[in-house]
């Protein structure tokens, strides 16, 4: 007798959107009828991940220029707030979003 194979190329495939979508491990064998060390070992041999990926919390920007004096500037305040500039740039940028005072900061009228 031929033995059933639960996990073919299309349940494969739908793998990755279940680990997006939050699912754990054993959901997921759950979900899709077998053994966890079933699925683990057939995701492994087909490059599969089972981990989740965390979005990252920050992203870097790192090509602003700006002017030398404004860098002597963030410099000067960073040193007197025992901080670096891109701690003192990352706290000012922060508050600013956060607290909506673009027009504030840029003096500009609110739409």
């Amino acid at each position: 007798m031929r033995r059933k194979w639960i996990l073919t190329r299309e349940v494969l495939a739908r793998i990755p959107a279940m680990v997006a979508s939050g699912s754990t491990r054993q959901a997921i064998a759950d979900a899709l009828g077998c053994k966890l060390s079933t699925l683990q070992v057939r995701c492994s041999q087909n490059g599969i991940s089972l981990r989740r990926r965390k979005r990252p919390e920050t992203e870097f920007y790192t090509n602003v220029r700006l002017n030398r004096d404004v860098v002597t500037l963030l410099r000067d305040r960073a040193a007197r707030n025992g901080e670096t500039v891109q701690a003192l740039a990352r706290r000012l940028l922060e508050t600013i979003a956060r607290e909506d005072l673009y027009d504030a900061v840029l003096d500009e009228e609110a739409a």
